[in-house]
């Protein structure tokens, strides 16, 4: 498992006492394994940050991604304290929001070049419609290797190929450093769009979906995905199709005719988004506090969940060790 995490509040010392930080992982156990002191300076949170269970033994905290397993993490784990909510649901409203710009595409996706992302099907779905405009934004999970560029070309290859009226900036591009990383570049892109379209087979509360639906975009989600992929998607935020081409182009018809009957930024600002699901972590950390008869330093605590906000393999390891010896001075 590859290890990431991010400091929510350092720890401190307080009359010689260790006054407990939070740090948010996916790797709770192997951290502490790792770290074995992590436990006695930090309330340790789980992020899955896809499908299945939270399976750390060691969490004080979960963050529950996959609700259709809530009941068996309760169960399993009766000491943590689980919440209903991933990362993609402290999306940052307050960055990801409607700017009354000209919708210069009809439809946009904005996904890593990986298969189980199913990008082909977002392409042949835009050759049964080249009378609309399609946008495909796409990023390395390793930064630029073979395989991945094997997928870019072959999507691109194939839109050409069909006649799909898709637009692919930074197409040539061999690493990340030139997809637009920040919040405000990203909400750019999705505000020219009018329906936001993800094909994948499997993962977590996708991250591109709760940033459309805050920025007031409807989302199209395929009906076979995980169940956390399907959450927050309704009659209010957009729909579900049948894992095909040929359903996909006939939802976004759908979706595109009758676009004014959607609200999903009033959906996210009513049930999620970073201040409420701050508002439930900080919560659990106050009660995890009081459980242990220990100060609560969290109110102050800020995160956005997206992989930017993290570090990653051993920078994250080196990042726990230094703030560990920071504060033993």
């Amino acid at each position: 498992m590859l290890i990431s995490a991010a400091i929510l509040k350092k720890p401190q010392k307080e009359n010689g006492q260790i006054v407990k930080g939070a740090v948010i992982t996916s790797a709770c156990d192997i951290v502490c394994e790792v770290i074995p002191d992590t436990k006695k300076y930090f309330y340790v949170i789980e992020r899955r940050g896809w499908y299945g269970l939270n399976d750390s033994k060691l969490a004080d905290i979960k963050l529950v991604e996959d609700l259709f397993l809530w009941d068996q993490t309760r169960e399993l784990f009766p000491n943590a304290i689980c919440l209903d909510i991933g990362p993609a649901d402290f999306v940052d409203t307050d960055a990801f929001k409607p700017l009354g710009l000209t919708k210069d595409y009809d439809v946009i996706q904005v996904s890593r070049w990986d298969e189980f992302k199913r990008s082909d099907m977002f392409v042949k779905a835009a050759g049964f419609l080249p009378h609309r405009k399609f946008l495909k934004l796409g990023h390395f999970s390793e930064n630029g290797t073979p395989e991945e560029f094997e997928i870019r070309n072959r999507d691109m290859h194939l839109a050409k190929e069909l006649g799909a009226n898709i637009d692919f900036p930074h197409a040539d591009a061999l690493k990340n450093d030139a997809f637009p990383k920040t919040k405000e570049a990203v909400n750019q892109y999705i505000n020219r769009a009018r329906v936001g379209i993800l094909t994948t087979k499997a993962e977590g509360i996708n991250r591109f979906k709760m940033e459309c639906l805050s920025a007031g975009v409807p989302v199209l989600v395929p009906a076979d995905t995980s169940y956390p992929t399907k959450k927050h998607i309704n009659e209010e935020t957009g729909g579900f199709f049948e894992p095909t081409p040929e359903a996909l182009a006939g939802k976004i018809e759908e979706v595109l005719g009758n676009i004014g009957k959607f609200s999903p930024r009033a959906y996210v600002e009513r049930t999620t988004g970073k201040n409420i699901a701050l508002k439930k972590l900080k919560g659990a950390l106050k009660e995890v506090s009081e459980r242990e008869n220990h100060p609560y330093i969290f109110d102050d605590i800020d995160w956005d969940g997206r992989n930017e906000s993290l570090k990653w393999g051993s920078k994250a390891i080196n990042e726990i060790k230094r703030v560990i010896k920071e504060v033993d001075g």
